[in-house]
């Protein structure tokens, strides 16, 4: 057994009780109560073997559930694709053996887990959207005979059925009415890929652009997704779901998706979200997958002691109910926004909104605009120190016996992580790069209340009048002593303006990013190291001159003492 530290294992720790969000974040509208539009939905198929993606070792069917509004007069109605992962693919009925054949052979049924995702897809059509579940057996049963994992195929698999709906618009053979067919609005595309499939159409996504006549996708969500070859989604909104539970993908590989991006490419116009769902395991978004489904192969993929706070029971576990209500609400509101422009929604993915209750509890949501369109001002990435200059060109001063120390980043070495007690471990550290880009941040260390870190912000940058918020991310380190085991960190920031006037706000009177994470044995999926975002609105900086601020202070004067990573303090809208 690997060993943490003395703190990290002597017990059990449960993330210290969480700090209601302030009462100025907004409510926003319940993204799972059903729409006006009467829905209708068809499956259909044209064969198990029928589509041969480039170099792939088998065949593939072209099968799908389609979900609609059956009143297709009032659309264009956008689109969205869903894709599931890998899964077993064929079950031997009234037994409790599923293998991976395909096509599955005489006196076996394939187990349709396209259809995990119906609950997501109804009530996206009621509320005016056209969605296609796609199936993916024939990519499962011999992706572990690609060199890429099926993962292009996966891509290749979603454009064909594109290409399909296109067809059907003008020609016979459509499951549905020729009107149904030409509601969807295919320059209104949004796709959304399980696992693997969240690998796959991120590679759809890189497929199409390259075709001569692309379709037009306008947003993209890899829910508890791999990221095996390191690709870099940009040029449109992203939001990667994370199941902090995850027992499968237990790396949270998918967090790449929005840190290796994040300042890749100069004038990316490419938003992107990270999701955080606390208790969430990898299997129960998909209800194909879900134990209550009765199939072989459905299980709780969390694997862990019976004390952990992602075991079945605990009141930090969600539900089977509980975690699909959750990842739908959050699906299903990032499509409507991105998609649909229901900008009710857009609170909720600037970190400033909060779903209903009773959805989504303890759910943490990282939010990084385009700079290039004046919706995100870098102040300091918490990167390698330019000579103690930030980002903006002004100084970064440190006081009293605060000690920084650059961790993450690309490197694979032990000594470069950002846990006081090291262990080169991809699961506990998933921002991480492990030899590919990465968060390259800080480890912020403090011993006393007077312990601070200023950024200078230059004259020419010091207008903050078009922004809505100050931000960054960060982790509580649950291996150092510095941090006392369950409890919560905290700071202010302060806003110093030309005249010399200073205004503080408290980060934890704005929400829960820098709670204890929970812990237990490094035989669980957790701990995790993960980055959670920080923001406090500008309004609560009172008596100062917004239009020419000067400098901003982390005062660490809240706790005695304190070890955080941090990376990305920014301004954004």
């Amino acid at each position: 057994m690997r060993r943490w530290s003395r703190l990290a294992l002597a017990a059990v720790a449960v993330t210290a009780a969480l700090t209601p969000l302030s009462a100025t974040a907004a409510e926003v509208p319940d993204p799972l109560a059903p729409g006006p539009h009467p829905v209708a939905e068809t499956g259909y198929t044209l064969g198990d073997d029928v589509f041969h993606p480039t170099s792939f070792p088998g065949p593939v069917e072209l099968t799908g559930q389609v979900y609609y509004p059956a009143d297709s007069e009032h659309g264009p109605y956008p689109l969205v694709v869903l894709l599931h992962g890998r899964h077993a693919t064929c079950y031997q009925p009234g037994t409790d053996q599923a293998d991976s054949s395909w096509p599955c052979p005489e006196g076996k049924k394939p187990i349709d887990s396209h259809l995990g995702y119906a609950a997501l897809a109804r009530t996206l059509a009621s509320q005016g959207y056209g969605v296609i579940s796609v199936s993916a057996n024939g990519i499962n049963a011999a992706d572990s005979l690609d060199s890429s994992y099926g993962q292009p195929a996966r891509g290749e698999l979603v454009l064909a059925h594109l290409d399909l709906w296109r067809k059907w618009r003008d020609e016979p053979g459509a499951p549905v009415p020729g009107s149904v067919a030409r509601s969807f609005d295919l320059d209104r595309i949004g796709l959304m890929g399980h696992s693997r499939g969240g690998e796959g159409v991120v590679n759809a996504v890189e497929q199409n652009a390259q075709r001569p006549q692309p379709y037009r996708i306008g947003a993209l969500l890899p829910l508890a997704a791999t990221d095996f070859e390191r690709r870099i989604p940009t040029g449109l909104p992203m939001a990667s779901l994370l199941p902090a539970c995850d027992g499968d993908v237990s790396d949270l590989q998918g967090v790449h998706y929005y840190d290796d991006g994040r300042y890749r490419i100069a004038g990316d116009r490419a938003t992107r979200h990270v999701v955080t769902v606390p208790g969430a395991n990898h299997n129960y978004f998909n209800s194909m997958w879900s134990e209550s489904a009765g199939l072989p192969g459905s299980m709780d993929d969390w694997r862990g002691e019976p004390g952990s706070p992602c075991a079945p029971g605990q009141p930090s576990r969600l539900t089977e109910a509980d975690q699909l209500a959750t990842g739908n609400a959050y699906m299903g509101a990032f499509f409507r926004y991105y998609l649909g422009g229901e900008d009710a929604f857009a609170p909720l993915w600037r970190g400033a909104g909060r779903l209903p209750s009773g959805i989504g509890a303890g759910v943490q949501t990282s939010y990084h605009p385009p700079s290039a369109t004046a919706r995100r001002k870098d102040v300091y990435r918490f990167a390698n120190p330019r000579g103690g200059v930030n980002d903006l060109g002004g100084a970064v001063t440190p006081a009293g016996g605060l000690t920084t120390q650059p961790c993450g980043g690309e490197s694979m070495e032990t000594n470069d992580s950002c846990l006081r007690f090291a262990q080169a471990d991809p699961q506990r550290e998933p921002h991480r790069g492990w030899g590919f880009l990465g968060v390259q941040g800080q480890r912020v260390d403090w011993s006393s209340t007077s312990d601070s870190l200023t950024n200078e912000v230059p004259e020419s940058a010091g207008d903050l009048r078009g922004y809505a918020a100050v931000q960054f991310r960060a982790a509580v380190d649950y291996t150092s002593e510095r941090n006392p085991r369950g409890q919560a960190q905290d700071l202010h920031l302060v806003l110093t303006d030309a005249d010399g006037r200073s205004a503080a706000a408290r980060a934890g009177e704005f929400g829960t990013g820098l709670a204890y994470p929970p812990t237990t044995s490094d035989q669980d999926v957790i701990p995790h190291l993960l980055l959670n975002p920080v923001r406090v609105p500008l309004s609560a900086f009172t008596g100062i001159d917004l239009a020419k601020v000067r400098s901003v202070k982390l005062a660490f004067d809240v706790r005695p003492t304190g070890s955080l990573t941090m990376a990305d303090l920014s301004f954004t809208d």
